[in-house]
């Protein structure tokens, strides 16, 4: 009986195992283009497209569903990028539009200029962020998507050139008789009248010469602009080639002392001032008062809404200290900021749920308080666990005598209930919503369908072996039995 039991298992198990694989690895047929899917990201943002698992429809999709529910192909991450023609790490990632994005377990959709669109979980939902500041690790293009490889491009409302394969940037192009200005994003100035026309070809590598340098360029003559503002005392933060916040601050400091125009851009005039004899320095009372703030910037707060590696680590930390119960996700929540409060009021610090730099201190001090809640609410449990297990024990010996005259009794129960719940199994799986929104085309569904109905008739024609075998066995055991008792009459 116990074989029977064990054979049972292990049938339901790989019915579970293969329906699961099934549906998994449900593909459609793929299709579209990297700018319509671009376009399609986009909309999910907009729209405010809530995160569902195992969604892949308008307004419910999760992060393979955002690209699944467009594109179609391949519905899990990890054969996204396993089917894709071309792929890298992505630190090496084109400028193209709609290539797909990839970590492990998770998928998002380059729209270009450095940022990426991605169904990110249920609190965040779709969100939008700069490559950099989330953790890719590759890029691939979508199996099936088309990407452009010359010509105008439309996505999101702006126009793009592309050529080699790759969208323009911080140049400019004569395409039928009009000059086209591409910025750093790769966006056109202007909005193409004939998007069929092509550059022309004695200026189709002609690069303009960069006159002016403003907040989202990077080089070597922004480095060389942070060290003459450094110089001239308005600059006091690292020398890090990027036209950020505070070199556009510092730059507007330097514009104001010289009594030109303040606008935080670094043109030719600004230009030939500042590396002049004649540019003027900071009065001690502005470089205190820029130094001062640029100090206070540099005390990095997480709160909520922030994403990233540091994140983590807090999350790991109020884990282990008893604050937390759920599982580190880098994503700064509702439930972490009141984890975060919780620490700060019993280890003595403003309860305010952000982590500043004498909360991430304290938390990782060998001080940090442990949760005193936490360990009253451990032992009770560990009080509930030996009770149970008291109590379990004593079950155990009292059913123990029983347990060989029912074994006999429910085996064909024992199976017809298996059959039972096989069927209901498969039946709630297939009614399933997750399930569902994956089987949305006819053709898709109909195999699907058809697979279930075979999965059901072959288990139903295993059960019945088992069943007649055990008879069989139950009817030798008797005879047997029989044979035995008369002949000890005898």
């Amino acid at each position: 009986m116990t074989r029977m039991k064990r054979i049972i298992t292990l049938i339901l198990a790989f019915a579970i195992l293969s329906s699961a694989a099934v549906i998994g690895t449900t593909t459609a047929s793929a299709s579209g283009s990297g700018a319509g899917l671009t376009n399609w990201a986009y909309r999910a943002y907009d729209e405010g497209w809530s995160y569902v698992w195992g969604g892949s429809s308008v307004g419910a999709v999760d992060c393979s569903g955002l690209i699944y529910s467009y594109a179609g192909g391949a519905r899990v991450t990890e054969d996204m990028i396993a089917a894709s023609p071309e792929s890298g790490s992505i630190d090496t990632i084109p400028r193209i539009h709609g290539l797909g994005l990839y970590q492990y377990g998770h998928v998002g959709v380059y729209v270009g200029g450095g940022m990426g669109i991605d169904a990110r979980d249920e609190i965040s939902n779709v969100c939008i962020e700069s490559i950099s500041t989330k953790s890719w690790t590759n890029w691939f293009k979508v199996s099936g998507v088309s990407y452009p490889t010359s010509g105008w491009v439309e996505v999101y409302g702006s126009y793009y050139y592309y050529e080699d394969g790759q969208y323009i940037v911080d140049t400019s192009r004569e395409i039928d008789g009009i000059t086209y200005h591409f910025a750093s994003d790769g966006k056109s100035d202007k909005t193409p009248d004939d998007t069929s026309a092509t550059a022309t070809k004695s200026v189709s590598k002609k690069k303009v010469k960069k006159t002016a340098w403003a907040i989202g360029d990077s080089g070597d003559m922004v480095t060389k602009i942070q060290k003459r503002l450094k110089e001239l005392g308005f600059y006091h933060d690292e020398i890090t080639g990027y036209f950020g916040e505070k070199t556009q601050k510092a730059y507007k400091e330097f514009q104001k002392a010289a009594g030109v125009t303040i606008d935080g851009i670094c043109g030719k005039t600004d230009r030939d001032i500042l590396y002049s004899s004649a540019a003027p320095h900071a009065q001690e009372e502005e470089k205190e008062e820029t130094q001062k703030d640029q100090e206070k910037n540099t005390d990095d707060v997480m709160s909520v809404g922030d994403y990233s590696d540091d994140v983590y680590s807090v999350q790991t930390r109020l884990i282990e200290l008893k604050y937390m119960n759920d599982d580190a996700t880098g994503y700064f929540g509702e439930l972490t900021q009141a984890a975060v409060s919780d620490f700060q009021a019993y280890n003595e610090i403003d309860s305010t749920g952000e982590v500043d730099n004498k909360t991430k201190t304290a938390l990782f001090s060998d001080d940090a308080i442990v949760n005193p809640e936490a360990k009253e609410e451990e032992k009770t449990e560990e009080e509930k666990a030996s009770f149970t297990f008291r109590k379990t024990e004593t079950a155990k010996e009292d059913n123990s005598a029983k347990e060989a005259a029912i074994e006999e009794a429910t085996s064909t129960t024992v199976v017809l209930d298996s059959d039972d719940m096989a069927s209901q199994a498969l039946a709630d799986l297939a009614s399933d919503s997750s399930f569902q929104s994956v089987t949305q085309n006819s053709e898709e569904s109909t195999g699907l369908i058809k697979w279930l109905v075979i999965v059901i008739a072959v288990m139903g024609g295993v059960f019945a072996v088992v069943l007649i075998n055990e008879k069989k066995k139950a009817k030798r055991r008797r005879r047997k039995h029989a044979m035995h008792s008369s002949r000890r009459y005898w």
